[in-house]
């Protein structure tokens, strides 16, 4: 049950995934006293990329949780193979960054377990589940007010993580989006027999990618990504659509089993007019979200959780998380606007691999771009000109 003193706490996280999850971790680590609330109860699955890129090991190592994922089973990622369907892949190993070089294939059920479990045992959280928040108004300059299904909270901090369609997050009036062309997701997963393949692979079709990855368990996700104009293939026939185009582009899996629900989501594109505002914060894809391509959802969200956190002790919060969100997401969103870009057709995927093969170490920068390593002036001019033009 929900606390009635005068300040419920000082931090109310609304939505329990790994962002905000990791939010409240963070915020109780600094001495803040937390309630964390999700309209779900936990375990629960959730269809995501469930890769985590290399940038989110270090936030996952404060919070104690590296070790435990890993032990769970959660297989090495290396890097990322592109290719269009039916010809060779080329590799992108991941970039080298401060030790860090190695993802994790997440399975996102038994990743939110985990992070369930950690809340319900930290003393500074109260875990809420089955609780829904339906309104949410600032009351004072110090003060805000959560109406949920169990009665009222407030806190002096108040932090949004309830994902890419907030329904907070337009509640406040502050959701632009989604933006066309609209991207949509269809997700499952594939039970392998032999090694794990450390490898994300992303094949290319016409207006269509399948995106896969190992996770746990000796399974892969397959993720179809695909604009609006494809997913009239899948009215009323959605798993059955969804295998024959997975093994239409990807016939290496056809001694794999599919086992579990086939799931859809998106549209993707959405921004946030603000992410920090009178005391309210978005972290995670309710702050905005391009694409699923580059895989850094999970890994950003566990970043502006400690984001968030550190902004707490400065004089203006809101203030220090926005600049510290500006840091944090400009650069991975214009890299995933260019993989978007390139690989609208077949032809500029080949050509983009082309000029891999003459500049190998050129996505490689671009991934580290991505995971916040380093700025665009890592590239020279003559790597974007091969990059475009496959010269």
């Amino acid at each position: 049950m929900l606390r009635r003193p005068a300040l419920d706490a000082d931090v109310a996280v609304i939505g329990a995934g790994p962002a905000g999850a990791a939010t409240a971790l963070f915020a109780a680590r600094r001495g803040h006293r937390v309630v964390v609330m999700d309209k779900q109860a936990f375990p629960r699955d959730k269809p995501c990329g469930e890769g985590l890129m290399p940038s989110g090991r270090p936030p996952l190592r404060e919070l104690g949780l590296d070790e435990i994922v890993t032990a769970n089973g959660a297989p090495p990622l290396t890097g990322v193979q592109f290719g269009v369907a039916h010809q060779p892949q080329r590799a992108v190993p991941f970039p080298e960054h401060q030790g860090d070089q190695a993802g994790l294939g997440i399975r996102r059920l038994d990743f939110d377990a985990r992070l369930a479990e950690r809340l319900s045992r930290d003393p500074l959280i109260e875990f809420c589940q089955d609780t829904e928040v339906r309104d949410l108004r600032r009351d004072s300059g110090t003060l805000s007010t959560l109406a949920t299904t169990r009665g009222e909270v407030r806190a002096r901090f108040v932090v949004v993580a309830d994902g890419l369609r907030s329904s907070l997050r337009h509640r406040l009036g502050w959701t632009v989006g989604p933006r066309p062309p609209h991207r949509y997701g269809i997700v499952a997963h594939w039970q392998i027999e032999g090694p794990v393949d450390p490898w994300v692979r992303i094949t290319f079709d016409e207006g269509l990618e399948v995106y896969e990855g190992p996770v746990a368990g000796d399974q892969r996700m397959i993720g179809l990504l695909c604009y609006q104009d494809r997913m009239p293939d899948f009215s009323g026939r959605l798993a059955a659509r969804y295998r024959e185009i997975v093994l239409s582009l990807r016939p290496e899996l056809g001694d794999a089993e599919l086992v579990g629900p086939v799931a859809a989501t998106g549209p993707f594109w959405y921004r946030a007019k603000t992410v920090a505002e009178h005391g309210i914060f978005l972290v995670g894809d309710a702050g905005g979200f391009t694409d699923p391509i580059t895989g850094e959802g999970i890994a950003a969200g566990l970043r502006q959780a400690r984001a968030f956190a550190a902004a707490l002790d400065s004089s203006n919060p809101e203030r220090t998380y926005r600049q510290a969100h500006r840091r944090l997401t400009t650069n991975p969103r214009r890299v995933a606007s260019l993989f978007l870009r390139l690989s609208r057709t077949p032809a500029l995927v080949e050509r983009g691999l082309r000029s891999h093969e003459r500049a190998p170490r050129m996505l490689s920068k671009l991934l580290g771009v991505g995971f916040g390593y380093w700025g665009f002036n890592r590239i020279t001019p003559r790597e974007w000109v091969r990059m475009f033009t496959g010269r």
